[in-house]
């Protein structure tokens, strides 16, 4: 059985109508932009206030720990030779350490990444000594 032409114009009006709708309400919030320290230390105006995932590695003894807290926590994170401070508010993550990388989720404010959300893993020169081990022992074995 066919639909009337009348129909099917109507189910195509309505269709695109709600495809236009969900394209114009989408404000964007969903989508974070992901950039390393460089590229938001190149343009700190622009980024100003925005939510953003920022990508780099953890500074060597930068880590302070407010006292008595286990979610508040000061550090620096760089990449390519700029420098961000953090301020951290959030447990974080067991695999966080000096010289890991991390991505944070925040918001730059006065110049400092504030954040809640972060992401880490162990730094690569400890993969990489275990996978020098990993193949001596196997030498050994032959």
């Amino acid at each position: 059985m066919a639909l009337p032409v009348g129909t099917k114009i109507g189910i195509g009006v309505v269709l695109a109508a709600a495809l236009g709708y969900l394209v114009l309400s989408d404000t964007g919030e969903g989508v974070l932009e992901y950039m390393y320290v460089d590229q938001l230390m190149g343009d700190v105006q622009k980024y100003e206030h925005r939510t953003l995932k920022v990508h780099g590695l953890v500074v060597a003894k930068s880590i302070e720990r407010k006292k008595g807290t286990t979610g508040d926590l000061r550090f620096v994170v760089e990449y390519n030779g700029q420098r961000l401070p953090v301020h951290y508010t959030n447990i974080p993550p067991d695999t966080f350490q000096e010289e890991g990388e991390v991505v944070l989720t925040g918001k730059l404010v006065d110049g400092v990444f504030e954040s809640d959300e972060m992401s880490a893993k162990c730094p690569s020169k400890y993969e990489e000594e275990a996978g020098k081990a990993a193949m001596s022992e196997l030498g050994k074995g032959g």
